[in-house]
């Protein structure tokens, strides 16, 4: 057996990611703790030589980070090292293969279930963005929850009726078999399933740039709507020009108490948002300005941004970065077999129908343009129940 070992912080969404995907795998791991230890937080730094976290350890041998071990995972590179017992070929077949493990997805496997469909999730990692998300404040039942804790309330529920998981696994491509689709994935596993629910949702645009990552919840946010409310009173931020960026400063308008709007060009987004925007009071615009790096120990203090006509930097002192340039929809694997938006979205009709037999989809992997974990958790209801109406008729 492999000694795997994983330091980690009691705040890092990350942290949370990479302990759900060595569980998922039943994968045992020493957990090393350096919220608190200084000790052990220079012992990690010495042995990786990086200074975020997690860091992952097999026998010694540095990992990395989170990324590295989904990338490792997602190829097949992680089951060779830890010399796990690959089933390549998976000969039952499902009534409905899930295709994601969000709010979306993770929802319509329980729906699916409780139809008492055989079901699995495949998904790359679990939770999605929610799993990145510092509070929640906008979620029925929840008056206040981090984003990791809803992802655990998710998890136990689906593992409530046991239902079946592929985690770290990327898939790569669906091939219609008659009325079986073979999803297929990068580490070369095949999954078989009658009906199949897409819902690998979307991600946010990076900035990339110095801090955003090791910041990311703690003052770095890519949701005005759901963690706006938190910034009451504040200083902020807001990277975006488009229809996204100026809803988010319109919105902030109200919450914060001055909202600087940064953008590298003009404004691109609609009239009307724009001129909302020119009369609001509490908002500077500095157009024609790029972010250049974020500042901060445990929460973010700065924000340095680049003048790009006089390549003057100046630092702002703000307590949130909203980063608000727009979401890549993950389905790059469905582009040459569904109905997509310019955008890449997955067309569906409004019972989660892609217009491909058998093949539904939810979340924001579709051309629904609210963005809200609720949102997302009722469409991965009735694209569930959707495949279970297809499933009952099929003769």
């Amino acid at each position: 057996m492999k000694n795997v070992e994983v330091y980690s912080k009691e705040w890092c969404p990350y942290c949370a990611k990479a302990k759900s995907l060595l569980q998922s795998k039943g994968i045992k791991y020493i957990e090393i703790d350096i919220t608190n230890d200084e000790q052990q937080e220079a012992k990690m730094i010495e042995r990786s030589q990086r200074r975020t976290v997690p860091q992952i350890f097999i026998d010694s041998e540095s990992l990395g980070g989170y990324d590295d071990l989904a990338q490792l995972n997602a190829t097949g590179e992680l089951d060779q090292r830890l010399d796990l017992d690959r089933k390549q070929v998976r000969h039952q077949v499902y009534d409905v293969a899930v295709l994601g493990a969000g709010p979306a997805g993770m929802t319509a496997a329980i729906y699916a279930a409780r139809k008492n469909l055989k079901t699995i999730i495949i998904a790359y990692d679990v939770g999605g963005q929610v799993g990145t998300t510092y509070e929640i404040a906008n979620y029925p039942g929840f008056q206040m929850i981090t984003g990791p804790d809803l992802v655990k309330q998710f998890i136990i529920h689906v593992e409530d009726y046991g239902i079946e998981q592929l985690i770290g696994e990327k898939v790569t491509k669906i091939d219609i078999q008659d009325r079986c689709k073979m999803i297929l994935t990068a580490s070369g596993r095949e999954v078989c399933a009658k009906a199949v629910i897409v819902a690998t949702g979307a991600f946010k645009r990076k900035l990339n740039i110095p801090g955003e990552k090791d910041l990311a919840g703690k003052g770095v946010v890519y949701c005005a709507t759901c963690d706006g409310p938190l910034f009451k009173d504040m200083e902020i931020a807001i990277i975006g020009g488009g229809n996204s960026g100026l809803e988010a400063a319109i919105e902030m308008n109200l919450i914060a108490k001055k909202v600087y709007l940064i953008s590298s060009a003009d404004w691109t987004g609609d009239q009307i948002l724009q001129d909302k925007v020119a009369s609001a009071k509490s908002i500077i615009a500095l157009k024609h300005h790029r972010p250049k790096e974020i500042f901060g120990s445990s929460a973010v203090e700065k924000l340095a941004v680049v003048d790009t006509k006089s390549d003057e930097t100046k630092e702002l002192d703000v307590q949130g970065v909203f980063i608000e340039i727009g979401l890549f929809p993950n389905s790059d694997f469905m582009i040459d077999m569904v109905e997509t938006t310019e955008r890449g979205q997955i067309k569906v009709d409004h019972k989660g129908y892609t217009g491909v037999r058998g093949i539904f989809a939810a979340g924001d992997v579709t051309n629904n343009d609210e963005n809200q974990i609720i949102v997302s958790a009722g469409e991965g209801a009735r694209a569930a129940l959707s495949a279970f109406n297809y499933l009952i008729t099929q003769v």
